[in-house]
């Protein structure tokens, strides 16, 4: 009945889709997949029925549920007696006792498992193991045939605890197809009851430790395309699979080796299921995790093993950069609350990466921006890289190695926030370790996560029994001092002026009041930015451009001011030149908060000294309170006051996000603005709406209503447009062929916006169909029917576009998108234009240290009437790094745009002992041609006659930070 539920699931959302898309020509292209009630993974080997004895070992308690430690002997005990007595199969049986001594893991390597069935006289070893979710079980089994070594036969069916009788009966009958009795005609099959020969080396071995070496181990599964099933994903946390990492006495030696001798007591996690692209599949490569923990640190060793050495990713890159690499990462979520998680990741050269992300999946500001998450919500099958700004304090080294690489990592639990608990009292995190494997565009997972259910928080297993954790408080100073000499262009002499070397200095402060709560302090920060904006074309634009935050101090603990909305109600960038500015953030039990207050110098920074507000300051403070009901769910508050000598502006909401089953989610908001303007204008008004949202396997939809009065104004956030009333539906279908194919389907949309006098203002309709292909390559093409009113005319415009990423080659991967079509000219004489459109990026990696991404940004439009061109832009863009050393880094960026005749060029050395202690080099150099330089009428003459580059500005900058830690 589960089984066929989900079918019948499945198929309606088909149809329901099929209805409101009317798109009946996609139906000849493929046709829905079916989950089947059992999915059998041959591996190309089967040569009909052998005949031959068998051994069956106890099947292993993947969960790890002392609960059920019963079902594996249960499951080996029911497939015994039916292949002996129904189909008269000889059976070798071996008594629970002494093949617990012999160390014997079910699920371990092949190879072992193979000797020891040789030993024992037999043709044939059935194993495997059991998973417990809630009231659901996979049971996974291996048939081994021993004379050619091989698994020749691999079986996982789910169903629910209380029908885990018919679940045997299933594997049996599967497993009987490949055994044939070796008895006479009539006979009843025979059991020979043993039990296992041991060999000198193993008695040793068991009355030790039996730990296997990491090196001896390797995968069954390696270079299998089994068919990819369903898995069997926590609803609730704390249900998925759990792990107790071990107490360390000696801390090792962080240098990527794994030849310490505390990892030796260690078990490492070793089973992991493809997220992507054969969803449920075995891992297609070994993998060892061992974890471990003292006081002070968390301790993550990794042995990543590959088929193919040529398979393996790795650059020397810059932190935060890996996102072409192939990676470990391990996600915490300390208060297990599916709310919030810090995210580490770890390259084959030891390269860190590390994040923050929320439910919403939400991912913004920060270096440049990685994939993964999105402006609203995570996307099923997707691993979220979330927040990349957010940098933390933690060591790592990584090698390569004969067989993959390993790597290390120490993470102090002063880099984390987590629960207060007595010194015996254990914590219970939420824990999950993720693998890529770029060659293969493949994730694998530790605990299962199913694309049938939203969230990826809510799909983690556990870390628990760790206690005894350091009760210190995390105490650091951080100060920064800058050097800067610039020069600019007078453009009314046309001379070059050099200013004097300005040196500054600042100092941060963090103090963990408790091991959740935090307090930041900063006096004259330094907001120098070392990393530039990502390029947008801002010619003809009717809205303002967002361009996210990138300073230190405001990106910590950012994630709990996000609300799930289509405006930020939180931008801190409208924080421009702050003196002094604080903010505590923290958990307490299930409340989460935030309050920031700055002093900005920015508003009184005028040129008229009789100015009023000459010299004055602003004042912003932010507060965010948030409640945490279940598992992605919660209801929050946010308060936002910016006053400026008589006038203030301040905002207020409410807001809310409830999971609604497994693959939905709700959300609202409310929010209220009241303004006084400079001038004296008072304006007051409302903004706010609702959102559903519905994530399947198949088919998913998002239905939003939003609305923003005139007179909003929100002075401490972003908002693109106001006196809007918006409706917007999208939907989308996908199948999973899951081979050359791995997932392709419709998608469709529909959008309605009126002003408050009931104009409409705006009207879209798209269809698309976007196309995942196997060896990490994506399509996608789209339909635009649209009417935009501007300057009190109905523009109707149909628009083509195309997108595409090939990330095929280590060497190189381009990615790119197109539009084209009808265009309106925002000006005081509107008209709809040809237009076109896009961008296009390639990463170059012609050896593991030097990277270079080139890109191009585009848009183009010509008046159809005359075919005149109205304007034409290119952005050029090189962004190139050298990796000398693991801490000693060359950058190099150099831009051109073709509209404005800008030249920018900028270098900068890098010497990075830690996240925190840094020191920056670097020059900058702007040119811009003659003739497009607003110079006084004098000058204007002659600079258009020259008709060349002229430099506009230039700096040398140096930056020193130190980071103290206690």
């Amino acid at each position: 009945m589960l089984f066929e539920s989900r079918r019948s699931l499945v198929q309606r959302e088909g149809l329901l889709f099929l209805l409101i898309l009317f798109a009946p020509m996609f139906l000849a292209a493929a046709g829905p997949q079916g989950t089947g009630e059992t999915a059998q993974q041959g591996l190309g080997l089967l040569r009909g029925p052998l005949s031959g004895t068998v051994v069956v070992l106890p099947f292993g308690n993947i969960s790890r549920g002392v609960d059920d430690e019963w079902v594996g002997a249960g499951i080996a005990e029911t497939v015994e007696v039916d292949l002996r007595n129904t189909y008269g199969v000889s059976v070798i049986r071996l008594d629970a006792t002494a093949v617990a001594s012999a160390r014997l893991d079910p699920l371990g390597p092949v190879a072992e498992l193979v000797e020891f069935g040789r030993r024992q006289e037999a043709n044939w070893v059935v194993t495997g193991g059991y998973q417990r979710v809630d009231e659901l079980m996979r049971v996974t089994a291996r048939l081994i045939e021993l004379s050619s070594g091989t698994v020749v036969q691999t079986i996982k069916l789910d169903g629910e605890v209380d029908g885990l009788f018919g679940v045997q009966d299933q594997i049996v009958a599967g497993l009987s197809r490949n055994i044939r009795p070796e008895v006479p005609s009539g006979q009843a099959g025979t059991t020979i009851p043993r039990s296992p020969r041991l060999t000198t080396a193993e008695e040793e071995a068991a009355t030790v430790t039996g730990r296997v070496s990491p090196a001896d181990r390797d995968s069954d599964s390696a270079g299998a395309t089994p068919r990819a099933v369903a898995p069997i994903v926590p609803a609730t946390a704390g249900s998925g699979p759990r792990s107790t990492p071990f107490r360390l006495n000696e801390a090792p030696e962080i240098d990527g080796l794994l030849n310490d001798l505390v990892w030796r007591d260690v078990v490492p996690v070793s089973q992991f299921v493809q997220m992507n692209p054969l969803e449920g599949a075995p891992a297609s490569e070994a993998t060892d995790v061992y974890l471990a923990y003292d006081s002070d640190n968390f301790y993550v060793a990794i042995h990543a093993r590959y088929s193919d050495l040529s398979l393996i990713r790795a650059n020397r890159v810059e932190r935060d950069q890996t996102v072409r690499d192939d990676k470990v990462t391990i996600f915490f979520d300390p208060f297990l609350d599916q709310q919030r998680a810090y995210i580490f990741s770890v390259n084959g050269y030891g390269v860190q990466g590390d994040a923050t992300m929320d439910s919403s999946g939400m991912s913004r500001g920060g270096r440049r921006q990685q994939r993964g998450g999105g402006a609203l919500g995570e996307s099923p099958g997707v691993v979220p890289t979330g927040d990349t700004s957010w940098d933390a304090l933690f060591s790592s080294a990584g090698t390569l190695v004969t067989d993959g690489w390993t790597a290390e990592i120490a993470i102090p639990f002063k880099s984390l926030r987590y629960p207060a608990r007595s010194a015996t009292s254990p914590h219970r995190w939420g824990f999950q370790i993720v693998r890529n494997i770029e060659s293969k565009d493949e994730r694998a997972v530790w605990s299962p996560v199913s694309r049938g259910i939203v969230g990826f928080l809510t799909q983690m297993g556990t870390l628990e029994g760790m206690t005894n954790l350091s009760a210190s408080r995390n105490l650091e100073f951080l100060p920064t001092v800058t050097g800067f000499k610039a020069g600019s262009l007078d453009r009314t002499t046309g001379a070059f002026l050099e200013r004097d070397f300005s040196p500054e200095a600042g100092l941060n402060v963090k103090y963990g009041i408790t091991s959740n709560v935090t307090i930041d302090f900063t006096v004259n920060p330094d907001f120098s930015q070392i990393e530039s904006d990502q390029p947008q074309i801002e010619v003809n634009q009717r809205f303002p451009l967002f361009f996210s935050e990138l300073r230190p101090f405001f990106l910590e603990g950012q994630e709990i001011f996000n609300v799930v909305a289509p405006i930020s109600f939180v931008h801190t960038r409208t924080i421009v030149d702050p003196r002094v500015g604080a903010k505590i953030t923290g958990k307490l039990g299930q409340s989460t908060f935030a309050v920031l207050a700055a002093d900005d110098e920015a508003p009184g920074k005028r040129d008229d000294e009789s100015d009023v507000a000459f010299g004055k300051t602003a004042q912003s403070v932010i507060g965010r309170y948030r409640y945490d009901l279940y598992g992605a769910s919660y209801v929050g508050a946010l308060v936002t006051d910016r006053e400026f000598l008589d006038g203030y502006n301040r905002v207020m909401e409410v807001d809310g996000q409830f999971r609604v089953g497994s693959t939905n989610r709700f959300n609202f908001v409310m929010g209220r603005s009241q303004t006084r303007e400079e001038d004296g204008t008072e304006l007051s008004g409302p903004t706010g709406g609702v959102m559903w949202r519905h994530n399947g396997r198949n088919l998913s939809f998002t239905s939003f209503n939003w609305v923003t009065a005139p007179e909003f104004r929100n002075q401490s956030g972003f908002v693109r447009r106001v006196n809007e009333k918006t409706f917007r539906g999208d939907v989308s279908y996908r199948w999973w062929p899951e081979n050359w194919l791995v997932n392709w389907g419709p998608r469709g949309g529909y959008q309605r916006n009126f002003d408050f006098d009931g104009t409409l203002q705006d009207e879209v309709a798209s269809v698309g169909v976007n196309l995942s292909f196997a060896k990490s390559i994506n399509a996608g093409v789209g339909l635009d029917r649209a009417m935009e009113r501007f300057g009190g005319i109905d523009f109707w415009k149909s628009n083509y576009s195309t997108a595409f990423s090939v990330n095929t080659s280590r060497l190189i991967s381009v990615e790119g998108d197109f539009g084209w079509g009808d265009g309106v000219f925002f000006s005081a004489t509107p008209f709809l234009g040809r237009s076109w459109n896009g961008r296009i990026l390639s990463s170059i990696r012609p050896f593991s240290r030097l990277q270079t991404d080139l890109s191009l940004n585009f848009s183009h439009l010509d008046n159809p009437v005359t075919g005149a061109e109205v304007f034409d832009v290119k952005i050029f863009r090189a962004f190139t790094t050298y990796q000398f050393t693991e801490r000693f880094l060359l950058r190099n960026i150099t831009e051109y745009n073709s509209f404005d005749r800008k030249l920018d060029a900028n270098i900068l050395f890098t010497y990075r002992l830690n996240s925190g202690t840094v020191l920056f080099v670097g020059y900058d150099d702007h040119y811009q041609q003659g003739d497009f330089i607003d110079f006084g009428e004098t000058l204007a003459e002659r600079f258009l006659v020259a008709n060349r580059l002229q430099r506009t500005n230039r700096a040398f900058f140096t930056k020193f930070s130190y980071l103290f830690r206690y």
